[in-house]
Order: C-alpha cells, then sequence, then structure tokens
C-alpha cells in the first residue's frame, strides 16, 4: 500500500491535540432552542441587561479565537448562551470553528434545556436536550439525519457554562469542597465536577494587575484555575495543555492573527524518543522505558500491551483462525458492541454496507481485514478538525485518524464484532505522534490501523487510552510530559 507522508501525521498529530482542545471547551459550554436575534448587535444600554461577557481563547499565549457569553433572567431562572469562534492553522491546515450553545436553567442553576451546534469546514452537529423528570431526551442531526436518545440522569445536571453564577451563589470559602454534575452525552454519564477556593494570587489581564480569588475546578481528572475579581467576575481561567481563556473588551474580541500566523505548538506535542525503531511499519516487538507519567494514571496494560513500573512491552498479536460471530459471548463485550452516537452502528445503512463489504469473508478476521481495506481506500486522509461522527465519515469520505477509527467501528460493530477506538502515539521517522485506531476482538484482542491500512497494527502503536471522547480527554494529562527510551524493536 503506498506509504503516507509524514506532514500527514504532523497535521494529525495537530489536529488530535486541538481535537482534544476542542471537546474540554465545549464540556464546559452545553446549553435551549437555538434564536438568532440573540446575537444581534450588543449596544451599551443592553450590555448591563443582558450581562454580556467575551473571553479571548489562548493556547500557549497564542491567541486561536474568543467567546461571548450571555445571560439572562427570565421568568423561571436563567437564559445562558455562549458563542465561541476558534481559528485553526497549522501546517498547511486551516480551519475555522465556531460553537453556539443555549440553555435554559432554573433559578438554581439546574438544567431544563439545552442546544448545542458545533460547526467545522463541512461538518455541522445539532443536538437539542430537554430534561424531563429523571431522564434528559436528545436530538442530535449530523449528515441531515435526526437520532432521538433517552438517557436516565437521576438528579438534575446543573449548567456547565454556568460556573461563574454557581461560584458567585454558593460563595464558595477557603478549604471547602463543593460538587455538582453535568451530564456528559458521549459517554451517557453524570460527569462529577469539583470546586474549591485556593487563597488568592495577582495576574496580569488587560495590562491591569490583579490579586485574585482563585477557584480549582476539576473535572475528568483534569485541574482549572479560575480567577475573580473582588466583584466575583471571572477574570481569567487557566487550564492543562497552555489553554487560557482571558476576559477581554468586547470591542476588541474579535482581533487576533489567522490564516498564516497559525499555532506555533507542535513541537510540544511531537515525542522524540531517545534511540531509533529502523522499520517502524514491520515491527512487531517493542521495548520501551516511559517517564513523566503521575503516579496515579491508569496505563494500560493487556495480553498485547504490557506495562509494569515504567517499561511497556508491545507485541504484535494475531488472530484466532476460523473465528465467528458464534463464538463471541456478546453479555462479555456489551461496551465494543454497543451503538453509541458517534458509532451507530445499529443503523441499517451500516448493516447493509458493512455485509457488502465482507461478503465472501470465511472468518471475522478476513471481514475485519476487509472492512480495513474498504476503509483505507475510500475515506480521504486529510486533516479534519471536528468531533468524529461516523455517519458524518460516511457521507463525507474524508477524515483523519478519529474518522477512520469511527467508521471502521461501525461497519465492525454492525457485523458483530467487539470494536474499540483506541488513542496513543505511532512511530513516524524518528518521533512518536498522537494518533487514533482500533481493536478488534478476534478470538483475542488484536490492533489495526484504518489510516495505515494495517490489518494488524505494528507495535510501535502505544496505547495511551481506550473507551468514549470522555476517557480521550485523560490523554491531556501525558502531553508535554510523557518521554520515551526505545529499548529494544525487532
Amino acid at each position: 500500500m503506498k506509504p503516507i507522508k509524514k506532514s500527514f501525521f504532523v497535521a494529525l498529530a495537530v489536529i488530535f491535540i486541538l481535537w482534544v482542545i476542542t471537546i474540554v471547551i465545549v464540556f464546559k459550554y452545553p446549553v435551549g432552542k437555538k434564536n438568532e436575534s440573540m446575537w444581534t448587535h450588543t449596544t451599551s444600554e443592553n450590555i448591563e441587561k443582558l450581562n454580556v461577557t467575551g473571553y479571548g481563547i489562548y493556547v500557549n499565549n497564542q491567541k486561536i479565537g474568543y467567546s461571548i457569553s450571555k445571560e439572562e433572567k427570565t421568568n423561571c431562572g436563567f437564559r445562558i448562551s455562549e458563542k465561541s469562534y476558534m481559528n485553526i492553522n497549522a501546517y498547511g491546515m486551516s480551519q475555522n470553528v465556531t460553537t453556539f450553545t443555549i440553555s435554559e436553567a432554573d433559578k438554581d442553576l439546574s438544567l431544563k434545556s439545552f442546544y448545542f451546534e458545533l460547526v467545522s469546514g463541512e461538518h455541522n452537529v445539532r443536538t437539542n436536550g430537554v430534561i424531563k423528570n429523571d431522564s434528559i431526551y436528545l436530538t442530535i442531526e449530523t449528515a441531515g439525519e435526526k437520532k432521538n436518545e433517552v438517557f436516565a440522569i437521576g438528579d438534575k445536571p446543573f449548567v456547565p457554562a454556568s460556573v461563574e453564577r454557581l461560584v458567585q451563589l454558593i460563595k464558595v470559602k477557603k478549604d471547602t469542597v463543593y460538587h455538582y454534575s453535568i451530564f456528559e452525552p458521549t459517554s451517557e454519564k453524570i460527569v462529577d465536577v469539583e470546586i474549591k477556593k485556593d487563597g488568592k494570587e495577582t495576574i496580569n489581564v488587560g495590562d491591569k494587575n490583579y490579586n485574585a480569588d482563585v477557584v480549582i475546578v476539576k473535572m475528568l481528572g483534569l485541574e482549572s484555575k479560575l480567577y475573580f475579581d473582588t466583584d466575583g467576575t471571572m477574570l481569567m481561567e487557566s487550564s492543562p495543555m497552555g489553554i487560557t481563556m482571558r476576559r477581554e473588551p468586547l470591542d476588541g474580541l474579535k482581533t487576533f492573527a489567522k490564516g498564516n500566523e497559525g499555532l506555533k505548538i507542535f513541537q510540544t506535542y511531537a515525542i522524540y524518543p531517545e534511540g531509533r525503531i529502523p522499520e517502524p511499519r514491520n515491527t512487531q516487538h517493542l521495548v520501551l522505558d516511559l517517564s513523566g507519567i503521575a503516579p496515579d494514571y491508569q496505563f494500560p496494560s493487556d495480553e498485547r500491551q504490557k506495562y509494569n513500573n515504567g517499561t511497556v512491552t508491545i507485541d504484535v498479536l494475531k488472530p484466532v483462525k476460523g473465528f465467528s460471530v458464534n463464538d463471541i459471548d456478546k453479555s462479555k463485550f456489551a461496551s465494543s458492541l454497543k451503538s453509541t452516537v458517534f458509532i451507530p452502528c445499529d443503523d441499517i445503512e451500516f448493516k447493509n454496507l458493512a455485509k457488502k463489504i465482507t461478503e465472501g469473508a470465511r472468518d471475522l478476521s478476513e471481514a475485519s481485514n476487509k472492512i480495513i481495506d474498504w476503509v483505507f481506500t475510500n475515506v480521504k486522509k486529510a486533516p479534519t478538525f471536528s468531533v468524529p461522527y461516523a455517519k458524518e465519515v460516511l457521507k463525507s469520505r474524508v477524515g483523519d485518524c478519529n474518522e477512520h477509527a469511527v467508521l471502521f467501528a461501525a461497519l465492525a460493530r454492525a457485523l458483530g464484532i467487539p470494536t474499540k477506538v483506541v488513542v496513543g502515539v505511532v512511530y513516524v521517522d524518528g518521533a512518536f505522534y498522537y494518533h487514533a485506531w482500533n481493536e478488534v476482538y478476534l478470538g483475542n484482542w488484536v490492533a489495526c490501523d484504518p489510516v495505515f491500512g494495517q490489518h494488524l497494527a505494528d507495535a510501535t502503536h502505544l496505547k495511551l487510552e481506550q473507551g468514549t471522547l470522555l476517557d480521550f480527554v485523560k490523554v491531556i494529562e501525558l502531553v508535554g510530559q510523557l518521554h520515551i527510551k526505545i529499548i529494544e524493536s525487532l
């Protein structure tokens, strides 16, 4: 198969990290029914009435976009809306990403309904949600189709975009820990958010120094710092990976470098190891020493990838010949056979296509290989800065590793093959780059890579996480911290 240029993986690694950044930002701002009139020009007369605030979005001190949030009091509580815009330009790749969210909340900021929209290039995803009793009713629209979902949630979640207001309402006291919950649809889970006050710190925002109150917010294992002035107004938020949001005047909010300037952040995200791997695509056995991993990080360890006290040994596993769907105990593989918003394997279009692609396959190994070949051949390899939906990928036939992985998973699961999406790093031309691929159960868990067209992914694929988008955010803990030394490669 035709080799893929290093430049693709350079762009792909940037895309993967920025995609995670987007997920972090999006998780904080879900929200009711879209009302375009709310985004008409704001004047000095209605700024106070609407409580409009603007924040510049920065990565490593380089401004890549902005967000504007508006809050209105309603008869029943609050309407909190937020619009963000980011311009990503790195290594010849340029893309605009816009998110739009509106929440309707009770007076205690518990969520009643929300609307969320993400537009990135040709990709457009819309989600409406309504809270009724102990359930959330979702309508998700992507690739021109709508899908309805109902999730049990128990207690009402709060509005994620309302952290500032929540801090004001509960009057956070030092050394007292507060908890609230948000609903995260990609994993169908209620996510716990922890808030605590952490003293004061001098910061500079808009060329002015503030002795700000510091509030620590922990979510998904990640820690952010929020800085408030004496009036309880949020001045800045500092998040992992150099992401900051700084309060800025509305009249200059949209001013920042675009196009040719781009993001000069790639060197932070490539991992240059000690030693080299001479033939990475043919490597069947690899031993690495890893450092920079936090003690509480749950590093993946399984039959293919054995991790012990900083040393990981990776061996390419082969499928069991003649293994069929009848050999699978579905009760043991529920999560890797499940149809989700991002991987809708129960969709008749995926079932029919998977059956057509794998016609003539004598076992699940041959079926998996046929799907890999089809995805490799039919999906154009191009950096795509969006949340990956298999339905959208099937329509556009364009994407990077994320799109390849979710499309492969949808087709394989449609046949009843347990399939995971995993993220990690892969070795290309002297460095490890962030990447996503798949694992399929073919008598044992076998790694495969639709981007490379590899039926059996080579041993330079080092897995860091697996599961849902929610799980992938955990990789942020390792970015810029992970160091690799090559001990042995065969």
